[in-house]
């Protein structure tokens, strides 16, 4: 009978208390080499089991960042959007801004222009106060405070830009209408013949009826002669514009001024005319000589005052009559 192959099998002695017996376990070498093993591949599949969820963790992280990257840049761009928006509100508004600001600039220079000509022609010219006063409040308030807070108001009502806009047109033609109203005052005052033709102040014959000094009869006398020394200065007594001169053998050399509302000047008897046809001339400028031509006795300047084709006394146009 053939001897059996004896199988190798390894024992684990387990002693307890001196009193308790030996517990005795025995193994095959497959078992002692199994266990080892056994233990490694579980060891193994738990670390495979692990980087897997790890790996589908880090996927769904990767996910939910792409999400969430996808709604920042939705959100950014949403922004930037508002940004722009707000931007351009800004840009209008600053527009507008600026815009009203030479508005008011423009107010001042018409409020200076205001009170330089009530300071040159207030003697002479009314001008309607009400709206210099209005202009210069409304460009004494925008310099303030209304200034200072019209980004804050328009961004808050941005309908007060267009109303202020409006209010500064309102008072711009106020102010240009007040402006023209007193300049044409102002010219018509000018115009007026009032002022004193030469420097003597000796009337020597009225307006009116006298006894003629050559013939000795009563007739019509159209002006004043104010008496004065040859080569005296004569001076436009209104502001206008030469219509005619000339010599005539009753005027002598003579002057025609017109000015407005019809109204004409004339000056005659001049030893000397200084002016042209067409020139135009203010109030006191010199146009001539005193002189003797014409029908004349003497050194004298004939003043007449004609409205519409009419003569009429030169007196209650003239200031500062002397007569002797």
């Amino acid at each position: 009978m053939a001897k059996l192959k004896r199988r190798s099998r390894w024992s684990l002695l387990l002693i307890r208390e001196a009193d308790r017996p030996v517990s005795r376990f025995q193994f095959s070498r497959k078992t002692v080499v199994a266990l080892p093993a056994a233990a490694v591949l579980t060891v193994a599949g738990c670390f495979v089991w692990s980087e897997m969820q790890s790996l589908q963790r880090i996927h769904e992280l990767e996910a939910s960042l792409a999400s969430e990257s996808q709604s920042l840049e939705q959100t950014v761009e949403s922004k930037t959007e508002e940004i722009a928006a707000v931007q351009k509100e800004l840009d209008r508004l600053t527009s507008e801004a600026a815009k009203t600001q030479a508005r008011i600039e423009q107010l001042h220079a018409l409020e200076n222009k205001l009170k330089t000509f009530i300071d040159k022609y207030g003697s002479s010219a009314k001008l309607p106060m009400d709206a210099a006063a209005s202009a210069e409040g409304l460009a004494s308030d925008a310099d303030g405070a209304a200034m200072d807070g019209l980004s804050l108001l328009a961004s808050q009502v941005p309908d007060e830009f267009g109303e202020l806009s409006a209010l500064i047109d309102t008072m711009t033609l106020t102010m240009e209408a007040s402006m023209q109203q007193a300049e044409e005052k102002r010219l018509e005052a000018a115009s007026v013949p009032s002022g004193w033709p030469t420097v003597s102040r000796r009337l020597t014959s009225g307006f009116g009826y006298r006894t003629d000094p050559f013939t000795g009869r009563s007739t019509y006398h159209a002006g004043i002669d104010i008496a004065g020394e040859t080569g005296d200065p004569v001076y436009a007594a209104g502001e206008g514009t030469v219509k005619e001169t000339g010599f005539h053998s009753e005027r002598g050399n003579y002057i025609i001024l017109t000015h407005r509302n019809g109204v004409e000047s004339w000056y005659m008897h001049l030893r000397k005319i200084g002016v042209k046809e067409g020139e135009k001339v203010e109030r006191g400028d010199l146009i001539g000589q005193l002189g003797n031509t014409g029908r004349s006795t003497g050194p004298h300047l004939h003043f007449q005052v004609v409205v519409q084709g009419e003569p009429v006394s030169p007196l209650p146009y003239l200031r500062l009559v002397k007569e002797d």
